[in-house]
């Protein structure tokens, strides 16, 4: 064992004195919101900011899972309880650095912040992802320097993107929509085949077929529809709560498919109940929207005020 992990251990084992009831509700909400809620959160906020920027961010946290699950596999680097089993009760799949809650984090909330271009809500963004990775090392799930390795790997993702977003913008928009939708089918086929059955990891199989979907909606509302994500704070609101029952229903309706196949169906399944999860986020919700006259007129207005 390192010497940087061992004083991650004891840092963990330190923390561990001070843990109580109350104050892990609330770190379980801080380090949900780094993980499981962004299945509301992000179609939340697609739905309720400008369109067009919001698939931008949901592309770099997609691009920042990929590459975090893949940084983790190639290290293969171990979590607290991993060394020291009785060091905390909390368990997480997974391996340890970098730590995928504080890059994802730091990835959205960062990009959202720069968006807004509001002093308030930069201080917002910065104490949310700080509480997200302490709340990582406060259950025991990671060392610090996982933390610190998921927002070196953030901050390199969002140089690039800095540096290259809207140059790479502007080749996809000259591109026809048969050479991105093949492109991106053919990419997403592939991906998934080498998550299904050579890696066999489930969870980023589910993420290649939502990424499928959604980016095919993308592709054909940015193309097609005259759906820019504007209106007013009611026409959001409204929009919202549509979309985010709609979209509850459908993962509770989808729910018992999964347990009534075999594990190596269960793969086929996936693939297509998550497909058109994706297209509702980006196709199916814009066009209910244009239907019911949610989105006010299209205007130019700022890029996430939209």
């Amino acid at each position: 064992m390192t010497d940087v992990l061992q004083w991650g251990l004891d840092f963990v084992a330190c923390l561990q004195q001070y843990r109580n009831p109350v104050i892990d509700e609330f770190m379980h909400f801080i380090t949900d919101l780094g993980g499981k809620h962004y299945l509301y959160l992000l179609p939340l906020l697609l739905w309720s900011l400008n369109f067009r920027f919001m698939v931008r961010t949901c592309i770099m946290v997609a691009l920042s899972f990929f590459l975090n699950i893949s940084c983790k596999d190639w290290l293969t680097l171990p979590r607290p309880f991993d060394i020291d089993p009785a060091i905390t009760p909390d368990r997480e799949w997974g391996y340890g650095l970098p730590s995928g809650h504080s890059q994802n984090s730091a990835i959205l909330w960062t990009l959202l912040a720069g968006g807004m271009a509001k002093r308030w809500f930069w201080i917002v963004a910065i104490m949310v992802i700080w509480l997200i990775g302490f709340s990582r090392i406060y259950f025991g799930l990671h060392f610090p320097v996982d933390i610190l390795a998921g927002w070196l790997l953030a901050l390199t993702l969002l140089a690039l993107y800095i540096l290259w977003g809207n140059r790479a913008a502007r080749w996809l928009q000259q591109q026809s929509t048969v050479f991105l939708t093949g492109t991106l089918w053919l990419v997403c086929w592939v991906a998934f085949l080498l998550y299904t059955y050579w890696l066999k990891m489930p969870f980023m199989a589910g993420l290649v077929a939502i990424s499928l979907g959604a980016g095919t909606g993308t592709i054909i509302t940015m193309r097609y529809l005259r759906y820019s994500g504007s209106g007013s704070l009611w026409h959001r609101l409204v929009r919202s709560a549509i979309g985010l029952g709609i979209l509850s229903g459908y993962i509770k309706a989808t729910d018992s498919f999964f347990s009534t196949v075999s594990y190596d169906d269960c793969y086929q399944t996936m693939f297509v109940v998550y497909i058109i999860g994706g297209l509702w986020l980006t196709l199916g919700a814009p066009v209910l929207f244009l239907m019911l006259s949610l989105t006010g007129r299209p205007t130019l207005e700022r890029q996430v005020e939209g």
